[in-house]
């Protein structure tokens, strides 16, 4: 096991309870939007309802950021789940903050990007979770078609579904708090979900 994986086999432990306790995980049959049944479940979005623990969760990030030294000027949240998100660690890490719409707006001016992104500014792009990495991706293009440089992605949570080889097809390092399967099985280690239910889990993830 090289230093990575036991950083974030580490990490994913610290983030396990905090998931738990605010409901974000679920476990059972759950059929996905791409029609794939999945043994489990990720809402991220029930995370800010939170404050002490999304607290929580967004420090974790904000360290990651700083141990890496990850270089850039404005973090660019993604819509709607890692606005949030990408709020507070901005206002953590103390630089400014925009976002990346999927689409043009309707009225006004025609902008991809909101809030104040100079030409050849680095943004760090973030989102709450990955999976296949194809919002992620949108997001990056917007700022890149707006005239800013994107190197680095972070988000709190990796489904291990190929978004990391996904982004870096498109030149990206993934940068994650978490990922699931060091997650679950800190979740049993608990008490709080089975053994056959992690071993559901480990099936599903190896089949993608």
């Amino acid at each position: 096991m090289d230093i990575e994986d036991s950083d974030i086999t580490f990490r994913s432990q610290k983030l396990a309870p905090v998931l738990w306790k605010s409901g974000c995980l679920d476990f059972g049959e759950f059929t996905l939007t791409s029609g794939i049944t999945s043994p489990y479940y990720v809402d991220l979005r029930l995370l800010p309802s939170f404050p002490e623990l999304f607290d929580i969760a967004t420090d974790m990030a904000a360290d990651l950021v700083r141990r890496r030294e990850i270089d850039f000027d404005v973090v660019s949240a993604v819509p709607t789940g890692g606005l949030p998100f990408g709020t507070l660690l901005a206002h953590k890490l103390g630089v400014p903050l925009t976002y990346a719409r999927k689409r043009e707006k309707a009225h006004g001016e025609e902008r991809r990007v909101e809030g104040k992104l100079e030409e050849d500014d680095r943004a760090l792009v973030v989102d709450d979770i990955i999976t296949t990495g194809g919002s992620v991706i949108e997001a990056v293009r917007s700022v890149r078609e707006n005239e800013g440089k994107v190197d680095d992605v972070l988000v709190l949570l990796d489904r291990t579904e190929g978004g990391a080889e996904n982004l870096r097809d498109e030149d990206l390092r993934l940068n994650k708090v978490a990922n699931v399967e060091p997650l679950v099985e800190e979740l049993e280690s608990r008490g709080k979900i089975s053994s056959e239910m992690v071993d559901k889990v480990k099936k599903y993830l190896d089949e993608r």
